[in-house]
């Protein structure tokens, strides 16, 4: 309060001087005289109108110290408009002829005047006040990218030193900015030795500022460092960037997600809100890795309902909390329920029209899978089947499966089980007003069966780090980016695709392992790799496709496999007979079944092979 009324003063004592002085300097002196009188009367007026319209227009209300070009131009406007409201009453006021020069000049010094004030406190603060604290106990830092995203941060380090972080230069790929300066600050071309240059500056801290860039870029810049005793930070990418705004709390270390990345292709934004916007959205697998951020997802297209289902409770919990908190324009509703029961589920349909179905929920740690094989037929198989007929049944306009690269030529339970999803889903499609399509892609990086989180810890605990074979490659999706592009494949489905998502190369796991190793510990230590082998139902290398023709759709990142149709009543029969076997713990039988639903099912575990191959030796 006390500092408004400081600036109340001081703006009544500029209106002064500016009226006086710009009578002095239109008429001189002694010419300015002759209007003593029209300026007494006229300066309460003047301090009057333009206090009041300062008033109204927020000018007491900003924070000076952050004053920018924006700010600027709202003084201009501001005392324009006070101006022009000053020169009405006046001429309105007074019969003999009023100098017009006067209101000129008197504009430009209140706009002169006023600016000077409220930038002084900007001025002060970033070139007096942290000039002798500018440096001191903060990491001197070299910023790779001289974009909007770089110039944001370095402003922000620059003037506020509670951050710990000091700007020291840029370094840019654009010939046009190199040898340029920003924020002071001189920008290096991307061709320097980033060595060199760290050395000569002193440089503690390497932050990449580039949100778009590719997991191949950001590789490039870390690997051009040889030096131990720097840290690289990054910035989220560009979908993780809230309303556009960079800040320091964002800087983070590179995680594994930032070399594995990819530049946005051809996402289609509007496209998804499109499909979702104003829909009643059902969501089953809510709590999952791929579920939830599904969930998220979703809720920022401003669906009309959202319906989380799941039955882990602390997780559905959370996720129902998060969006609650976060999208509390959008109607959330949180179902604890098992897919292979979906009581609760029918229940909502009953009374809620719903759109679209995105079926996530299912088992899919491979090993877990194997060792519980009917477990895993009961939960992916029936749960996939009851939701499907549910929404065959309230007429659901579209129902999405999410599938796995898994699927093709299975070599384990998990994977047969989805290729059997798939099927009836495809086939469903027929028979049903509904649109079933499903999405399939690869790992997705920190999910909760993801190599990663394993690897992390492991390199935590000093080693050894381990990966199943030097060989052995799989591919990876970050977790916003996969579920981006499964909404966006929904959204073209007329019924009965299986959508296959560009999942770029295949990575190395042995790589990922030794790039973790890289980005988390020191390179004077050492952190060993051992080898143990494929485990039951792993493959060496994943697929995508079986033996179908692809077919492309519009985007690049997207395309659909081939349809594979089947007698219908032949598989609903077979499919109801797996489940059976499986509720009655049937192994034998149970795995036999796939194989009659998957025929390339081709089983690494023991236990299977055994199975199917004494049906082949009484052949």
């Amino acid at each position: 309060m006390k500092k408004k009324l400081l600036l109340v003063v001081v703006d009544i004592l500029l209106i002064a001087i500016a009226l006086y002085s710009s009578f002095i300097l239109r008429f001189e002196l002694t010419g300015a005289l002759r209007y003593t009188q029209l300026i007494y009367t006229s300066l309460p007026i003047a301090i009057a109108v333009t206090v009041g319209i300062f008033a109204r227009m927020g000018m007491y209300n900003a924070v000076w110290r952050y004053a920018s070009v924006d700010s600027f131009v709202m003084i201009i406007k501001t005392v324009t408009l006070s101006v022009l409201v000053f020169v009405v009453i006046i001429f309105f006021l007074r019969d003999e002829r009023t100098p017009r020069g006067v209101f000129i000049i008197y504009w430009m010094l209140l706009v002169f005047g006023m600016s000077g004030v409220r930038f002084s406190t900007r001025f002060y603060r970033y070139y007096f006040a942290l000039k002798g604290k500018r440096g001191k106990g903060r990491r001197r830092v070299l910023i790779y990218g001289a974009g909007s995203a770089g110039q944001m941060v370095a402003k922000e380090m620059r003037y506020d030193h509670t951050h710990g972080y000091n700007p020291v230069c840029f370094i840019d790929d654009d010939p046009t900015k190199v040898g340029k300066k920003i924020h002071n600050l001189p920008i290096y071309s991307g061709a320097s030795s980033l060595n060199e240059l760290i050395e000569r500056n002193n440089i503690e801290v390497v932050l990449i500022a580039i949100p778009s860039t590719s997991g191949e870029k950001v590789r490039d810049i870390v690997e051009g460092c040889t030096l131990s005793q720097i840290k690289f930070k990054t910035l989220p990418s560009l979908s993780d960037i809230v309303n556009g705004e960079v800040i320091v709390n964002q800087i983070r270390d590179i995680l594994i997600d930032d070399l594995l990345r990819r530049a946005p292709k051809d996402l289609d934004m509007e496209r998804i809100k499109s499909f979702i916007a104003d829909k009643s959205i059902l969501i089953t697998g809510a709590a999952g890795s791929i579920g939830s951020e599904l969930s998220r997802q979703v809720a920022r297209c401003k669906p009309s309902v959202e319906l989380l289902v799941d039955n882990h409770e602390y997780g559905l919990y959370k996720i129902n909390s998060e969006l609650n908190g976060s999208q509390d324009d959008v109607e959330h509703h949180a179902i604890l329920e098992n897919v292979t029961k979906s009581v609760n589920i029918e229940n909502h349909l009953k009374k809620v029209k719903t759109d679209i179905i995105f079926h996530s929920a299912a088992y899919k740690h491979i090993s877990l899978v194997e060792s519980n094989p009917c477990e895993a037929i009961i939960n992916n198989v029936l749960g996939t089947v009851k939701v499907a007929r549910l929404a065959d049944k309230y007429k659901v306009e579209t129902f999405v499966m999410i599938s796995t690269d898994k699927a093709v030529r299975p070599s384990n339970v998990m994977g047969a089980t989805k290729r059997v999803c798939e099927l009836y889903i495809q086939n469903r499609n027929n028979i049903s007003e509904t649109n079933f399509v499903a999405v399939r892609f690869g790992n997705v990086l920190d999910s909760s069966g993801s190599v990663v989180p394993k690897f992390r810890q492991q390199i935590k605990n000093g080693g050894p780090v381990t990966v199943t074979h030097p060989d052995v490659t799989r591919y990876f999706m970050l977790i916003p980016e996969a579920v981006q592009l499964v909404m966006q494949a929904a959204s073209l489905g007329d019924g009965g695709e299986i959508f296959i998502l560009d999942m770029g190369k295949p990575v190395k796991i042995l790589d990922m392992a030794k790039d973790m190793i890289m980005m988390m510990v020191p390179k004077q230590k050492e952190v060993k790799i051992e080898f143990t082998g494929l485990g039951i139902g792993e493959k060496l290398h994943e697929e995508l496709l079986i033996n179908e023709s692809e077919k492309d759709t519009r985007y690049e990142s997207i395309t659909i496999a081939g349809s594979t149709k089947v007698n219908w009543k032949e598989l609903e029969n077979d499919i109801d007979e797996l489940i059976h076997y499986a509720q009655d713990n049937n192994v034998d039988a149970a795995i036999r079944m796939l194989k009659k639903l998957v025929p390339e099912f081709n089983p690494k575990n023991e236990i299977c092979k055994t199975i199917l191959q004494s049906d082949e030796d009484t052949m």
